[in-house]
């Protein structure tokens, strides 16, 4: 469900996006200021819709919104796809329908399995309670392992048989890597391909914005796609990988501003934002 074929004459309508890195602008960048600010002008003067799509969890998320005066998303997807928050006239709920169905996708397996499964393995380290969800368990590494790291765990997941998988990305800020434990197939792509089915907007119609690992199924899945210029090393090539035997190219486009400067330079390359 990470993947789907789209329909290029369908316009833009939507931005869902990343924060740390992407849309929260770089302390050493100024110039991010300014790019939020006309974001956030665009989306109160027409219909764009917000979907925030990050690793955070959601207490951190509203925290952000608050600390950089970002504006308030329609949507909230957190602790990398496992969770999905709904605006609402009462504030953000959980969208009850993806906990139901990722309890039906996961075999209702209880966390304490993995953890246990996983203690013994040298450099892994989970990370605070705070970080910790009901289908999603985090860990840090030293930055040089994580590759290794993730090929070790889910080894191991797949011969215990659990229908769990691992994911890795680098924060750039802490110098370490994090790796999350999700259901099988889960990411940020699937968590937004699946609400794309229950909201009142298609995946046409969606132009995703990221920088890290995490965010490579998204930036590979078909949406319209920004690679802001802080993204990891690679990751760029690692997307035209992807996309270049399915034809996707002209669906990527690999800003030259840094964070919230590139997600609204891509914005503007896509015509969502004049």
């Amino acid at each position: 469900m990470n993947y789907f074929n789209p329909q290029k004459e369908i316009s833009p309508r939507w931005l869902a996006t990343d924060l740390d890195g992407t849309l929260i602008p770089l302390s050493e960048h100024p110039e991010n200021v300014a790019a939020l600010q006309a974001i956030s002008e665009a989306r109160n003067r027409t219909d764009i819709g917000l979907v925030f799509a990050t690793g955070r969890h959601y207490e951190s998320v509203l925290q952000a919104i608050d600390d950089y005066r970002m504006p308030v998303p329609d949507w909230i997807i957190c602790d990398v796809g496992s969770s999905i928050y709904h605006q609402t006239d009462r504030g953000f709920e959980t969208f009850d329908s993806y906990e139901d169905h990722l309890v039906e996708l996961s075999g209702d397996v209880d966390r304490e399995v993995i953890e246990t499964l996983l203690q013994s393995i040298p450099g892994l380290k989970l990370q605070s309670p705070d970080d910790q969800q009901r289908f999603k368990i985090s860990y840090e590494s030293a930055s040089e392992i994580v590759d290794g790291l993730v090929d070790t765990i889910n080894g191991m997941l797949k011969n215990a048989g659990l229908p769990y998988h691992c994911m890795g990305s680098l924060d750039p800020f802490l110098n370490c890597g994090l790796l999350d434990v999700l259901p099988d197939g889960v990411s940020k792509a699937y968590a937004l391909l699946w609400l794309s089915t229950h909201a009142d907007f298609t995946p046409d119609e969606v132009i995703f914005s990221g920088d890290s690992g995490n965010d490579f199924a998204a930036l590979v899945s078909g949406f319209r796609a920004i690679i802001v210029a802080n993204a990891s090393k690679g990751l760029a090539d690692r997307v035209r990988k992807v996309l270049g035997p399915r034809q996707l190219e002209d669906r990527l486009y690999v800003a030259e501003g840094q964070a919230t400067s590139g997600v609204l330079e891509g914005c503007r390359f896509f015509g969502l934002i004049e």
